[in-house]
């Protein structure tokens, strides 16, 4: 996906690079690959992979845009007036500098473009540390912003606004329907829609141990189309050897990157890392360097990548603290006054990591502002549903988008799991995460989402419907009533496991690629100022496989954070920055 930038200043560039959008905004290009559509006075570009027709564009409404299958931007062009809009939920981040002199679909492209120095934005540190992501529409640099959920900028010559299209809210229910028919229509209604996502050429589908993948992959078997799968870890992690043995049994092509080898611990992992802060300097590229690294092989044969983000997280009640959902995220949740949020976030281990002096007026305001946040969610949803509202708003784009937004640098990314049509559909029903007990830990009652997997599953694929999977049951168990012991005993069977023996934490080459750049993050960490040193330089030195996870990822987004503040706005596409 090539990038772009608008603004008020014309630069000197070839005319295939600029084009002029009205009388007062300009659009720089990175790259030529954008489509344009023309009907009368209305004129749409689009970035990136809409994957609908042109008669759908100038049917609907032109706020319906993001609801339109596809991850992309749409700029709408009528006389002097603009409309640049991101896909449903703002997946692809949109960009905006606080005076709205620049608009971009890239933070370095903002940076190179604009004459201003941009400071490091304290509270986005803060709420990095905190929750894994921002939990604002901060960026890392102050002046930078992005725009909030289900917006779209608006644009004439006297002046520039954000407007919202759409009400998360709008898309719960008091009474979900329940029953075998419910599912029934669900998972057809998933079935077809996955049928509108995989592309006539060969794809491929990210195929690991869990429901995700192998449902879509299932999905692919049955509208015989011509894919490839893949997964990445070392040879012995079951996101491997599962899917590894599974593709096997029913013939479809499998390949594994392997990060546990020497050329990828040594340069690739840190290669990958640095470029993902680059591409996306709100993230953490030290954890997700491999998402790159296996999209840029995967790119050299394939120009679309089938990913299952997000399915979990619509089907199971969310209940574990951890990279998505971080201990200060729940606080704020499972909290009943603003003292006790104010207590926790206070108390939060991860704030260990900053001198605290530094960024205490920073503080105080960030905890005023997420007290704010939690008051002004309605009341009238459960709290599940309330709890939802940020898991849709936030999480979706921030989290998984950031994955999104760095593998489309290289390949067409697609996400059935991500419709807005099929998630309008399934938060009618009891089969959503967002309308189960708020959370809960019983299995039982988490089960509930999976049976949609199986479902689907069951009516695509019947060898993959008696398949094993990472959870150590199959899909056939989820829906039948003898399947429950074999739910049960791999579930009490993990509880066990995790109590007496530590897990390998390394199965991604995370910590062994962080400890072949020990000395390099060591001299970054001792030229920080606005961290305690000799509190993180410990963690780093303490660093194994079997390293508290938690503890793990607030030294690696540290790193990575600190990685992005010393990268020079130094981009080199000779067009759009304007070398």
């Amino acid at each position: 996906m090539d990038h772009f930038i608008i603004s008020k200043s014309k630069d000197k560039l070839p005319k295939e690079h600029q084009l002029k959008l009205t009388d007062a905004w300009y659009l720089n290009i990175d790259g030529e690959k954008y489509e344009e559509y023309l009907e009368g006075d209305v004129r749409i570009l689009v970035f990136g992979d809409y994957i609908g027709t042109k008669e759908q564009l100038f049917t609907i409404d032109v706020n319906q845009i993001p609801k339109l299958k596809g991850n992309f931007y749409a700029i709408v062009i009528e006389e002097n007036h603009l409309k640049i809009y991101s896909s449903f939920l703002n997946v692809l981040p949109l960009y905006h500098t606080s005076d709205f002199e620049y608009i971009s679909s890239s933070i370095e492209y903002i940076r190179k473009k604009s004459d201003k120095k941009f400071e490091m934005d304290k509270k986005f540190i803060l709420e990095s540390l905190l929750f894994n992501y921002g939990f604002f529409n901060r960026t890392l640099y102050k002046g930078i912003e992005l725009a909030p959920c289900h917006c779209f900028l608006e644009l004439t010559k006297e002046k520039s606004t954000i407007k919202k299209h759409f009400d998360t809210v709008s898309l719960f229910t008091k009474e979900p329907y329940k029953g075998s028919k419910t599912a029934d229509k669900i998972s057809a209604l998933f079935i077809e829609t996955a049928k509108e996502y995989f592309p006539k050429d060969t794809f491929d589908i990210a195929f690991t141990s869990g429901f995700d993948g192998r449902t879509l992959v299932s999905c692919a078997t049955h509208f015989d189309k011509k894919f490839n799968t893949f997964s990445f870890g070392k040879l012995e992690n079951e996101d491997v050897a599962i899917p590894k043995e599974n593709a096997k049994d029913i013939n479809i092509p499998y390949q594994y990157f392997d990060l546990g080898g020497k050329e990828y611990i040594k340069k690739h992992y840190i290669e990958n890392a640095n470029e993902y802060n680059s591409l996306y300097p709100s993230g953490n590229g030290l954890i997700y360097s491999h998402f790159l690294y296996s999209t840029k092989e995967i790119a050299k044969k394939s120009k679309y990548l089938i990913s299952g983000v997000v399915g979990s997280e619509l089907f199971r009640a969310l209940h574990l603290t951890g990279a998505v959902t971080s201990q200060a995220l729940v606080d704020i949740f499972t909290s009943t006054t603003a003292d006790e949020i104010r207590d926790r976030i206070l108390k939060a281990k991860p704030l260990l990591i900053i001198n605290r002096e530094d960024f205490a007026e920073e503080l105080e305001e960030l905890i005023e502002e997420l007290i704010n946040y939690k008051e002004s969610i309605p009341k009238d949803l459960t709290p599940n549903q309330q709890f939802y509202t940020f898991v849709f708003e936030e999480i979706f784009r921030k989290f998984f988008g950031q994955w999104i937004y760095i593998q489309m640098s290289y390949i067409k990314v697609r996400t059935p799991f991500l419709d807005y049509t099929f998630i309008k559909e399934l938060l009618k029903t009891q089969y959503a995460g967002a309308n189960n007990d708020f959370f809960t830990e019983n299995p039982l009652k988490r089960m509930k989402g999976q049976y949609i997997y199986a479902d689907i599953i069951k009516k695509t694929n019947t060898q993959i419907y008696h398949q094993k999977t990472g959870k150590g049951y199959r899909p056939k168990d989820v829906r039948e009533p003898f399947g429950l012991f074999n739910i049960l005993f791999p579930f009490i069977k993990k509880r066990l496991k995790r109590k007496v023996k530590q897990t390998n934490l390394d199965n991604l080459g995370i910590i062994s690629g962080t400890l072949a750049q020990h000395n390099n993050f060591k001299n970054l960490i001792q030229e920080t100022e606005w961290i305690d040193q000799k509190y993180i330089l410990n963690i780093l030195d303490r660093l194994s496989p079997y390293t508290n996870e938690k503890e793990r990822d607030t030294l690696l987004m540290t790193i990575s954070l600190i990685s992005a503040l010393k990268q020079k706005s130094n981009q080199s596409n000779k067009y759009l920055l304007n070398e």
